[in-house]
C-alpha cells in the first residue's frame, strides 16, 4: 500500500530551515549534496586531527585540486589530469572532484579556476546536474584535449610541392572586361589522406542506486566494491545468461553488477561474452539452488544484531562480514504516527567483531576506508566488549585491519552505510520501517527523508 510520507527531526539544528519544493518535502533545492558531503568530510576530519590539522589537509588537497584543473586548461593533456586525479589521497577522486567543483560553483570562488574545473569534470564524465546547469547558464563546455598530428599533416608536411609552370600572361586582381581567357586554373595532387583507425566506443552504463560490484556474476560472489548512485562505467564483458554485465571502473578495476540495475547506452551485443568465470566461494549455495532476485539491494538484508552469527568456514579471509543492518525508526531515536515518520537524530556506526564461536573480541583494529579514515581498536571505547563506534558523516566503508595480537589480517570490507536516503536500498528502508514499498520509499527519498540522521551496525567474524 502506498503510503504519503512526512517527517520531522528530533532535536535538529536550531539554524536549519528545510526550503520547500514541489512535493512538499524539505529539500535543499539550491545546493547540492555533495557539498553536505565535502562539509561533513571537513567536521570529521576536525574530530579526528584536530582543527588546525584538518584544515591544512583538506586545503592542500583543494589546492591540489584546482592546480589540476588549471593545468589541464592551459595544456588539455587528458590523460596526465586523469592521472593526477586519480592519484589524489582521497577515497573516491572522481567524487571529491565533484565536490570541489560544486563547491566552487557555489562559493562563487574565481571564474577562472571554477571553468577549468567544471572543464575537467566535463571531460571525465563526472555527472552533476548543478555543475551542468552552471555550465549551461555560463556557456561552459568541458574542454576538448588537442589531438596529437596525424599522418596526413605529416605526409603533408614531408611531400614536396609539384613544380609549376606558370603562363606569362596571368591577370592580377581577378577577370577583367576583354579578357580573351580565364587565367589557367592549376590543379595540385596532394597524397591522400590516411584515415586514422577508430574502434567503437563501449557501451556504457549508469548506477541507478548505491550498488554493489562483485567479483563475479552472482550474490553469491563477494561484495568487492561499490557503484554510487549516478556513476557512469564501461561495459566490458557480460555472462552467457546475459543478465551480468563485467563493469571497468574509474581506477581500472574490474567487477561485475547485475544487469537491470544499470541504466545502459550503446550496442551491448557488440559486449564479449565472458567464458572464464572463477567458481563462487565454497562458502556460497550453489546457483541452482534459488532464482537471482529481481533487484540486488546495495545493502543485503541481515539478522537482528540480537543474533550472533554462525561459526564461518576455513576458507576465506581472516575476517568475513557476516551482517550489514540499518538501524529501525524507534533505535534510531525516531518514532512513527500512523504514516507520519519521526525522524531520530542518531547517525552511528557500530561494528561488532566476533571470534569463530561466536563470541565478542576486544583489541582487533577496525579500519574505516573514507573520510579521516579513522582505526578504532574494539572494547577501546567503553561501548561494549567487542564493539568499535564511528560517527557517520554521509557514510562509511570498513574493514579489519590487525587482529588482537597485532598482525596484519585479510578481511572483507563492508560497503554502503550511508546516512542518504537516496544510498539505502528499499529492502534496507522498509525493513527499518522508514516506508512501506517501492512508491512509498521513493516519496521517502524525493523529500530526503530522515537526511544525515541513518545509524547501522555491521558484523565482522574471525575464521578461526
Amino acid at each position: 500500500m502506498d503510503r504519503t510520507i512526512r517527517f520531522r527531526f528530533l532535536n535538529a539544528h536550531p539554524n536549519w530551515t528545510p526550503p520547500a519544493h514541489s512535493s512538499g518535502y524539505p529539500r535543499p533545492a539550491y545546493t547540492p549534496p555533495s557539498i553536505w558531503l565535502t562539509l561533513l568530510l571537513a567536521a570529521m576530519l576536525l574530530v579526528a586531527c584536530g582543527p588546525a590539522s584538518a584544515k591544512s589537509d583538506s586545503g592542500a588537497l583543494e589546492a591540489q585540486t584546482a592546480q589540476i584543473a588549471r593545468d589541464f586548461a592551459a595544456d588539455q593533456d587528458l590523460d596526465r589530469a586523469r592521472e593526477a586525479v586519480d592519484s589524489l589521497q582521497v577515497a573516491n577522486p572522481r567524487q571529491w572532484l565533484m565536490m570541489i567543483t560544486e563547491e566552487s560553483i557555489s562559493a562563487g570562488e574565481d571564474p577562472n579556476t571554477t571553468a577549468a574545473l567544471v572543464a575537467l569534470t566535463g571531460a571525465l564524465k563526472i555527472q552533476s546536474a548543478f555543475i551542468q546547469r552552471y555550465a549551461d547558464a555560463n556557456g561552459l563546455a568541458a574542454a576538448t584535449p588537442v589531438a596529437a598530428a596525424t599522418p596526413v599533416l605529416q605526409n603533408l608536411v614531408n611531400t614536396p610541392l609539384p613544380t609549376l609552370a606558370v603562363p606569362t600572361a596571368v591577370q592580377q586582381g581577378g577577370d577583367t572586361a576583354g579578357d580573351s581567357a580565364a587565367a589557367p586554373v592549376v590543379e595540385i595532387a596532394l597524397p591522400e589522406p590516411t584515415a586514422t583507425p577508430t574502434g567503437p566506443a563501449l557501451p556504457q552504463g549508469r548506477s541507478t542506486a548505491l550498488i554493489n560490484v562483485r567479483n563475479g556474476p552472482g550474490t553469491d560472489y563477494n561484495a568487492v566494491a561499490a557503484l554510487n548512485s549516478d556513476e557512469l562505467v564501461d561495459l566490458i564483458g557480460k555472462n552467457p545468461e546475459g543478465d551480468w554485465l563485467q563493469v571497468q571502473l574509474a581506477n581500472g578495476a574490474r567487477g561485475w553488477v547485475l544487469g537491470q540495475l544499470l541504466e545502459t547506452s550503446g550496442d551491448l551485443a557488440a559486449v564479449s561474452v565472458v567464458t572464464d568465470i572463477p567458481e563462487p566461494p565454497p562458502t556460497a549455495a550453489p546457483v541452482a539452488a534459488a532464482p537471482e532476485p529481481a533487484q540486488e539491494p546495495a545493502v543485503e538484508a541481515a539478522p537482528a544484531p540480537t543474533e550472533e552469527a554462525a561459526a564461518p568456514p576455513a576458507a576465506g579471509p581472516d575476517f568475513r562480514l557476516v551482517s550489514t543492518r540499518l538501524w529501525d525508526v524507534f533505535e534510531n531515536g525516531g518514532y512513527l504516527d500512523g504514516p507520519t515518520v519521526t525522524c531520530g537524530e542518531k547517525r552511528q556506526l557500530v561494528v561488532v567483531v566476533l571470534d569463530a564461536n561466536g563470541n565478542r573480541i576486544n583489541g582487533v583494529t577496525v579500519q574505516a576506508l573514507l573520510g579521516a579514515k579513522e582505526a578504532i581498536v574494539t572494547g577501546s571505547q567503553g561501548k561494549g566488549d567487542g564493539v568499535a563506534e564511528f560517527v557517520l558523516g554521509n557514510g562509511q566503508y570498513v574493514t579489519i585491519a590487525r587482529d588482537s595480537d597485532g598482525r596484519e589480517v585479510t578481511s572483507d570490507t563492508a560497503y554502503g552505510m550511508s546516512t542518504d536516503p537516496h544510498g539505502i536500498s528499499d529492502e534496507a528502508l522498509i525493513a527499518g520501517q522508514f516506508c512501506s514499498d517501492a512508491a512509498s520509499c521513493n516519496s521517502f527519498r524525493d523529500g530526503w527523508g530522515c537526511y544525515g540522521h541513518y545509524s547501522w551496525t555491521v558484523t565482522f567474524q574471525r575464521k578461526s
